[in-house]
């Protein structure tokens, strides 16, 4: 071959070579700008919260919970009326009504014994006055017989006849028992009338108490707000649900309360293992499912020494606590709402982190993918402390590197970039 030849054929592969060096780029640099933005982390400095996971939902520091009315021989109350579920309400507004047809049924009943025992009243009273009236005019009668009796009685004997005077004498003693057996009838009549009153006016006052009991009952049927605030149904039962309009609710349960929502707390629970790590005192950070953007804090206020199963369901062993809440956001705060949050146990300040989805296991270690000028490279990072977000680095990356939030190696495990 001549010198000419060869320099040619070194030209051609030489050529060959950055073609395919170009081409490896370019596939890594398209794949890396494939990737998006938001699929990519900053490297930063923060504060590392080591904790132990807790659990549970918000509640308010006070809050007054509403139920049935206690009715005398009224045990199962059933809905008729609820004041609707987040409604804000004022004091003395209707917020829960019970069905009343099983009151109004005794309160015509207790009505109608009422009425009956005045009626019975009033006729013993008609009666009995005429009764006295006609036994006081045969007294006068009797007494007038014996008057007269008594004035020939005094008649001196020469002056009548001994028979005459016998028969006056008769007459006398007959007035005398006659007016006796008069005065101890009414005595007698007056003293039984007097029983029989009794008896028809305590009837009467007992139905009439029953009546003036069973209505206010019927009005205690409508429970009104004891104070302004917002309705918030009580869960019950063994899956918790709300009450609703026809449920049936035993005396002593609750329907709903009517939390102060700018006062609430936490109410949460921890895996028994973890007790002994936790400490009144210590900060808490926690989300809201229903907001889990926005972070909350507190501090934990007590810590029950009793091990309970989590639930009927999961016999899962926890120790629950509360927690006071640095600030209370009435907008986005109810009762009931569950969160998921952290006590401190240990806090790293500014310490180099990455989120915990950016590092990756291997068999041989961790490793990252950073981001370079023509696409990335794989890089095994120094590890520190971590928690269920971060994850301390200790070298191999720097403040202000982007490292991906995606596995980038390909089928065989090998990243298709440059390895570091």
């Amino acid at each position: 071959m001549t010198a000419k030849a060869r320099k040619v054929t070194r030209f051609a592969a030489g050529g060959v070579l950055f073609a395919a060096v170009a081409l490896a780029l370019w596939l890594v640099a398209g794949r890396a700008s494939a990737t998006g933005d938001d699929e990519w982390a900053e490297v930063r400095r923060d504060d590392l919260v080591i904790g132990v996971p807790v659990t549970g939902t918000l509640s308010a520091v006070q809050s007054v919970l509403v139920g049935p009315p206690q009715v005398s021989e009224v045990w199962d109350y059933k809905i008729s009326f609820l004041a609707p579920e987040g409604a804000r309400v004022r004091r003395g507004q209707p917020v829960v009504s019970f069905d009343t047809s099983e009151l109004e049924q005794t309160l015509l009943q207790k009505m109608a014994e009422r009425d009956s025992a005045d009626q019975e009243l009033e006729k013993l009273r008609v009666n009995l006055e005429k009764s006295r009236e006609e036994d006081e005019l045969r007294l006068a009668e009797a007494e007038a017989r014996h008057r007269r009796a008594a004035l020939k009685v005094k008649v001196p004997s020469e002056l009548v006849a001994r028979n005459e005077l016998a028969q006056s004498r008769a007459d006398l003693g007959l007035a005398e028992r006659e007016i006796k057996y008069l005065k101890d009838r009414l005595r007698l009549e007056q003293s039984t009338a007097q029983a029989q009153i009794t008896a028809l006016v305590s009837r009467r006052d007992r139905a009439a108490a029953r009546v003036r009991e069973t209505e206010e009952a019927i009005a205690r049927m409508t429970v009104t707000a004891p104070r302004d605030g917002t309705v918030i149904y009580s869960e019950g039962g063994r899956r918790g649900e709300k009450k609703k309009i026809g449920d049936s609710v035993w005396r002593g349960q609750s329907v709903l309360e009517i939390p102060d929502l700018n006062r609430m707390r936490a109410e949460g629970e921890i895996d028994e293992a973890d007790a002994g790590r936790v400490a009144v005192g210590q900060r808490v950070t926690l989300r809201l499912d229903a907001h889990p953007d926005v972070v909350f804090s507190g501090r934990v206020r007590t810590l029950r020494g009793a091990v309970q199963t989590k639930s009927r369901n999961n016999p899962l062993k926890v120790v629950r606590l509360e927690i006071d809440l640095d600030q209370t956001d009435s907008q986005r705060m109810r009762p009931g709402m569950r969160f998921l949050g952290t006590v401190e146990i240990e806090r790293a300040p500014r310490v180099l982190v990455v989120p915990a989805e950016a590092v990756f296991t291997r068999a041989d270690g961790p490793v990252v993918y950073r981001r370079t000028r023509w696409g990335f490279e794989e890089v095994r990072p120094g590890l520190g402390r971590r928690n269920d977000r971060l994850v301390e680095i200790k070298s191999e990356l720097a403040p202000g590197d982007r490292v991906s939030l995606q596995d980038l190696a390909d089928d065989a495990g090998e990243p298709p970039g440059r390895r570091s």
